[in-house]
């Protein structure tokens, strides 16, 4: 009796204490208003039994939750300038706290994860070069599941809370791309590796359900660069089926003036498999290989038609090719045959002998329409009702939206990116960053301004007029819909013209919202580094993201890095 005596201050202080981190444990931090509801930051872990949500008298909101969380995200449909009341019951008490008055939405940071150092040769991305270095990829699904696919070797899938669920470590290469089946019961991944395996696991478990090597069709390589190695572009997934672009890219050389000049052969395949045993459908070409790199595949959702562009090989014209990378080609998705092509006249008085497409091709979910943009900045849109059984194309108009022109006798040209294309034949288009044409080759190493196009949002309607524009202030990276077109998450990594990097990250935009870009723009998630890649769940709820590191220094005996390789979980 005497020693508890002695120990009773040290006890009565223990409980104290505890009672104190319980009570600050189940203490409100913040609560904010997102897109679709409300999130919810508590102090620290609690065991919270349901939440409930008041406007004035009335329940607007009440939900059971039986977990231990620190952050919760709520449904429900808020009004400006109204004020709410949160009610949280924990197994001990209940607590509450009333909001400022809603005004606007806000992203709502869900969780957020360290990313492995990357592989395959990569360098940390330059403030005063063009690059990215990462060319990662993130994907959300309906079943609330993030897929990541990191340069770490890494294929990752994580908790709509932002907890790892399973990771798989692929034995060389990087990965490349992910991609859910719609109803999120699988994940489709694809690498740059030797072998450029395509795997296809349970989105649950992360078991293997079965993977197929391109590499026993492109060939493989010895090299470790990973962009010397057989890769995988891109997945499309309709129904059960599985749509797949891969390519490889080689070095060689051509003559030019009594000199040895190099160059990036390309080589590349469309395939198509049954989603579930692998089994392979169709390959295009069936025989034989492009001599260019299909970047993008785009089907509609029915599975009726396959779109896809061709990206480089040609030496800027001077290689001739069977398969012309400044080509737009429909296949029937059934069987992978060709219905037609369309050739892209390149803008010769620039200096361009060539006009690549790459990943600027959609195809409209009711298979009704097609569009594209060259990498010289034009617009090309189709209508592809009954043309495709006549193997014709039906052009309706092509527009010139960021084409070249000369500053100070230097020709620059913004690189046309990617394109939506809706139901309607409205065209969602990207402008991407500013490079000196081929004309003026030699004249600069890059270019002192901007094009006026440059790093730009643009919605055109049916008949090409521009609807609304939004002038990013950085590249616009990795652009995602989702499922209903009303929100549009884009990255956004660094300006290497201007060398800065505060518009880096992740913004949000509701495209119902009246009025121009800049009205239908939401939020903006600032990062510390760079936006590398990001994705929308189909509900639009859920958004993954990629930061990248970034070195502010351009010296290249000094760093100033900014940033972390990691991925945060949004709404």
């Amino acid at each position: 009796m005497r020693y508890l005596t002695k120990f009773m201050p040290i006890i009565f202080l223990i409980f104290f204490l505890y009672g104190c981190l319980t009570e600050k444990e189940i203490a409100i931090k913040k609560i904010v208003p997102t897109r679709t509801g409300a999130g919810i930051r508590l102090t620290g872990p609690a065991s919270v039994e349901s939440v409930f949500i008041r406007h004035g008298q009335r329940m607007v909101f009440q939900r059971k939750i039986g977990e231990k969380r620190e952050s919760l995200l709520v449904n429900f449909d808020w009004k400006k300038g109204e004020s709410y009341t949160f009610d949280i019951k924990t197994a001990d008490e209940t607590f509450s706290e009333k909001t400022s008055p809603f005004e606007k939405p806000f992203p709502f940071e869900l969780g957020k994860d360290d990313l492995g150092k990357p592989t395959g040769e990569v360098e940390t991305a330059q403030i005063n070069e063009w690059s990215k270095k990462l060319y990662e990829e993130v994907d959300a699904s309906a079943q609330n599941r993030i897929g990541v696919a990191g340069f770490d070797q890494t294929v990752r899938v994580y908790n709509n809370k932002g907890k790892l669920v399973w990771k798989y470590k692929i034995p060389a290469g990087v990965a490349k791309c992910v991609k859910f089946s719609p109803a999120g019961g699988y994940l489709l991944a694809g690498e740059a590796s030797p072998d450029g395996n395509i795997y296809c696991f349970c989105a649950d478990t992360g078991k293997l359900c079965w993977k197929y090597a391109a590499a026993i069709d492109l060939g493989t390589s010895k090299g470790t660069y990973y962009g010397h190695q057989p890769k995988i572009c891109s997945f499309s997934i309709v129904g059960e089926k599985v749509y797949v672009s891969a390519a490889m890219t080689l070095e060689d050389y051509i003559k030019e003036n009594s000199r040895r000049v190099k160059y990036w052969p390309k080589k590349g395949i469309l395939y198509a498999f049954d989603l579930k045993t692998g089994t392979l459908l169709w390959k295009f070409p069936d025989s034989g290989l492009l001599d260019t790199a299909p970047l993008k595949v785009s089907v509609d959702a029915r599975g009726r038609y396959l779109v896809f562009g061709g990206w480089g090989g040609s030496a800027n014209g001077r290689i001739r090719q069977k398969y012309p990378e400044n080509r737009l080609y429909l296949l029937d998705a059934a069987n992978g045959r060709l219905l037609w092509s369309y050739l892209v006249p390149p803008a010769m008085e620039y200096g361009f002998g060539s006009a690549s497409i790459g990943s600027g091709c959609n195809i409209s979910q009711n298979g009704k329409y097609v569009a594209c943009c060259s990498m010289d900045g034009r617009l090309f849109f189709f209508d592809i009702r009954g043309c495709a059984e006549k193997k014709i194309p039906h052009l309706i108009y092509e527009k010139a939206v960021s084409m070249p022109l000369s500053v100070s006798g230097i020709p620059i040209y913004a690189y046309g990116g990617k394109v939506f294309c809706d139901d309607e034949g409205g065209v969602l288009l990207t402008i991407g960053r500013t490079y000196i044409a081929p004309a003026g080759k030699g004249l600069a190493k890059a270019p002192d301004v901007k094009h006026p196009r440059e790093n730009s949002l643009i919605k055109l309607d049916r008949n090409g007029i521009i609807s609304w524009l939004w002038p990013a202030r950085g590249p616009i990276e990795s652009p995602c819909l989702s499922r209903d077109g009303r929100y549009l998450v884009v990255s956004m990594c660094h300006n290497y013209i201007t060398r800065s990097k505060d518009m880096a990250g992740i913004y949000c935009f509701d495209l119902k919202r009246s009025g121009g870009g800049t009205n239908k723009l939401l939020w903006f998630y600032k990062m510390e580094g760079i936006g590398i890649t990001c994705g929308i769940s189909p509900d639009g709820k859920y958004i993954g993201a990629i930061e990248g590191i970034l070195d502010m220094d351009p010296r290249p005996e000094y760093q100033d890095i900014r940033g972390k390789h990691r991925v945060f979980i949004l709404s």
